[in-house]
């Protein structure tokens, strides 16, 4: 089983829970491969002690990357994702590889099941993210065509050349001066919903926690999502949980934190024996979230909803059309 994280150091704490609870969580033999920005001795050593009989732990150089590729939000490693042949070239080659960010946490061994996962003609395989018809337009996207959420997926190497997607990246690439939603705007414009579509239960993002169903659909306005039985089923038993950004709520190595597995990613922190430092939130997601809560939350996720599905891609809009091709 092949396993990809890319990170800088401000993400090697959760680096270090993420992998455990993947080798905690597996049978199988694991080829864990790591692309770490500022890495130093001691990161590498603490890494290397993961190893095993089972368990194999190589450092790849983060690829070349355009010049053009400054993220709107994160660091720069995320565009990594985009030269994945490039990096594994005379390693993986035709291989299939699952890529996971660092702040995801393996709940159970049914992460396994991916690895066997028919994935037909598809190059990818991921879950579907709950967009707005107004934000998929902004990927050139129709509204009925599914994005994904790029924080976790599995590609196979093999169709992914197949389908010249190299070449057709350069070119997105080519005629963009922003990058909105980073990486994950690129993959999906680039794949336009021709992806194999994995149970909720393998990227259970932060939002799911946070509202149920009904205020999901009012805030996010998603189409061509997943039914209510398949998200309640999803946070009840999750297999991969990803602390992902929200105004609501700040991840559990964040102050205030109320995530349901807050305590459950601490405790994880603590058996690898690495030091959690709270980082303090600044800029305008506390003001949102206070405002948030000065109307009744029916009232609140209606007009954040409106912000979100509609106002804030009208915004985006003008700044990629003012950047021009």
């Amino acid at each position: 089983m092949n396993v990809l994280y890319t990170l800088d150091n401000g993400f090697k704490v959760q680096l270090m829970v993420s992998l455990n609870s993947l080798i905690k969580n597996t049978k199988k033999e694991l080829n864990v491969f790591i692309i770490f920005d500022g890495m130093n001795d001691d990161d590498y050593k603490n890494l290397k002690k993961r190893e095993n009989s089972r368990v194999k732990i190589t450092f790849l150089d983060a690829p070349g990357i355009s010049t053009k590729l400054v993220p709107d939000r994160g660091a720069k490693n995320q565009f990594y994702r985009l030269y994945l042949t490039k990096i594994f070239k005379g390693v993986l080659e035709d291989s299939k590889l699952l890529y996971l960010d660092c702040d995801t946490l393996i709940m159970n061994s049914s992460i396994e099941n991916v690895w066997y996962l028919e994935m037909d003609d598809n190059a990818i395989a991921a879950t579907v993210d709950p967009w707005s018809y107004q934000y998929k337009s902004i990927f050139n996207l129709e509204k009925d065509t599914k994005m994904f959420n790029a924080g976790i997926f599995l590609i196979n190497l093999k169709k992914w050349k197949e389908k010249k997607y190299d070449e057709k990246l350069e070119q997105l690439i080519k005629k963009r001066k922003h990058f909105i939603q980073a990486d994950q705007g690129l993959l999906n414009e680039l794949v336009h919903g021709e992806f194999k579509v994995l149970e909720p239960k393998y990227n259970v993002i932060s939002s799911y926690f946070e509202m149920n169903y009904e205020e999901l659909l009012c805030y996010r306005k998603p189409v061509k999502f997943y039914t209510k039985s398949q998200i309640q089923n999803a946070v009840k038993n999750p297999c991969i949980v990803h602390f992902t950004s929200t105004f609501l709520d700040n991840r559990p190595w964040q102050n205030g934190s109320e995530h349901p597995l807050k305590k459950t990613w601490i405790e994880e922190a603590e058996f690898c024996g690495v030091e959690i430092k709270k980082e303090k939130l600044s800029g305008k997601k506390p003001v949102l979230k206070k405002i948030f809560r000065i109307f009744p939350r029916n009232v609140s996720v209606f007009l954040f909803g409106l912000l979100q599905a509609y106002i804030r891609p009208i915004f985006l809009k003008i700044k990629l059309s003012l950047g021009g091709e």
